[in-house]
């Protein structure tokens, strides 16, 4: 196990893309303090912020440590395998075009987290910041597939242009969650804010706290109990989460955004 304990705050945000525990696990100390990271726009050396320990042999296992990790951008940014812990905070775009890979956060993140994700799994836990599973800036797709559970809160444009996996927020979730969804599924445990699913084609929003406002151009179906609903309650209990699993029983399905000839679906209490 590898274990990076920063010494101070930096001054300002440093990405740490790239410092997975799969590219960290053939290298010794010295070699991985001289790893470059970027510090605004200057490059620096890993060792020059962090304490580096190794202890044992033959895991792929990180864990980072120490205040001021509000300001470490990209934190698993480009992990294909292996585990990283935080212990604590990170910044904007943890998971970063993450390929597999498990990353857990104790405390909260920042914008981004989860952009272009292909696979893997994400745990917050505390909130996050805006754009949770978007896409890249100019791309037109955003989270690909993985699973990303946030603890509490996510503010706005939770799966923005998502086309694949699931994200759970436990507690509430900003506007515009899910707008232009193209498939897979966001479950929120919480409220959810204004405009939820706009512009969305295919996948599913599943609402399980106050019915949000939604645009006249979805569809009420009427009340359903699905079996896709079962298997997604199932899946929930598998990660952790039997109290919001128990909470899935038959709801009302709203289908859109029919605007854009959308066949997706928002599924709130009855």
């Amino acid at each position: 196990m590898i274990t990076l304990a920063l010494r101070s705050r930096p001054p300002g945000r440093l990405s740490l893309a790239g410092v997975t525990p799969d590219r960290l696990a053939a290298l010794d100390e010295t070699a991985i303090a001289k790893l470059p990271v970027r510090l605004g726009n200057r490059q620096t050396a890993l060792g020059d912020w962090f304490d580096i320990r190794i202890a044992g042999a033959g895991e792929d296992k990180l864990v980072i440590s120490g205040a001021g990790g509000d300001r470490l951008d990209q934190v698993g940014g480009m992990m294909a395998s292996g585990e990283l812990t935080v212990e604590g905070d990170v910044g904007a775009r943890a998971g970063l075009a993450m390929t597999g890979g498990r990353l857990t956060v104790s405390g909260s993140a920042g914008d981004a987290a989860a952009t272009a994700m292909r696979d893997g799994e994400i745990r917050i836990g505390g909130d996050v910041g805006e754009a949770l599973g978007g896409a890249l800036p100019g791309e037109r797709v955003g989270m690909r597939g993985g699973t990303v559970v946030v603890a509490r809160n996510a503010q706005s444009g939770v799966g923005d242009r998502m086309r694949r996996g699931l994200v759970v927020v436990v507690g509430s979730a900003g506007a515009f969650c899910g707008a232009r969804l193209a498939a897979g599924t966001i479950v929120v445990g919480g409220g959810i804010g204004d405009h939820p699913g706009i512009a969305m084609r295919r996948g599913s929003i599943v609402a399980l706290g106050a019915a949000p406002r939604l645009a006249p151009s979805f569809a009420d179906c009427g009340v359903h109990d699905l079996i896709a609903q079962h298997l997604l309650a199932r899946r929930l209990a598998l990660l952790g989460l039997g109290t919001l699993a128990s909470r899935i029983g038959p709801l009302r399905r709203f289908m859109g955004d029919q605007a854009e000839a959308g066949r997706g679906e928002i599924l709130v209490p009855r």
